[in-house]
């Protein structure tokens, strides 16, 4: 099969190489993306929120556009992208500068990017509280207290309705408080999107780092009487 054109969004490869690198789990051996060049890499985008535990930016830009002026590309990625001619090199853009949605977010997605960026900012001032029994099943809930500044977010499974936003439901359950349960299903949240699909990678990895790392002590003590020769 021939491939007739590709997208390129230089800091979606990038952060998703550094975590297939890292990546303990990684069971179906994902390749490792070819590196873009750090200096080629936008600040402060949805891809950076998703990855970077340590994102420091007040928002987060979520429109792209194609950066049609080839010579600015990085020049190995220039050199792959090329073999198809209907490349395109996607780059951050504002609205008026006719940037789009690539990663289709919709409403839900919205509000729990917007909750994790305020865990990223100060995880002590978030409250996450999985409301499955306690809320009308088709709402979500984000209060702010004034005098506290602490927000208190009211959600569950049931009331967010895409992938992306349920991982995020899922990524602050575990490492607001450990939880890792509500992950119990024998399918993936994931819904073959590429945000979602990614993320759900991390999330598994997370996942399986805190169980390998939990204490297990062979320190058993036994009655002499039970005691093997």
């Amino acid at each position: 099969m021939i491939i007739a054109n590709s997208q390129l969004i230089p800091e979606f490869q990038y952060w998703f190489s550094q975590f297939v690198k890292t990546s303990l789990v990684n069971k179906y051996e994902i390749p490792i993306p070819v590196e873009v060049d750090p200096a080629f890499i936008p600040k402060g985008t949805v891809v950076e929120l998703l990855c970077n535990e340590n994102f420091p930016y007040d928002d987060y830009t979520y429109l792209y556009k194609n950066e049609d002026r080839r010579q600015c590309w990085p020049t190995l990625t220039a050199q792959r992208l090329n073999i198809y001619p209907g490349s395109q090199y996607l780059v951050p853009a504002t609205e008026a500068e006719g940037g789009t949605n690539i990663f289709n977010l919709q409403a839900d997605d919205f509000l729990m990017l917007d909750v994790l960026l305020a865990y990223r900012h100060d995880s002590t001032a978030l409250i996450l509280v999985d409301a499955t029994a306690t809320i009308d099943a088709t709402s979500v809930e984000v209060i702010t207290d004034a005098t506290t500044g602490i927000t208190y977010v009211y959600a569950s499974l049931d009331t967010l309705d895409t992938a992306l936003s349920k991982e995020i439901f899922l990524y602050l359950q575990f490492h607001l408080y450990d939880n890792w349960e509500l992950y119990n299903t024998p399918g993936i949240v994931s819904d073959c999107s590429l945000l979602a699909t990614c993320f759900e990678f991390k999330l598994i990895d997370d996942y399986f780092s805190y169980m390998t790392n939990r204490d297990v002590s062979f320190d058993i003590d036994c009655d002499d009487e039970t005691q093997g020769d």
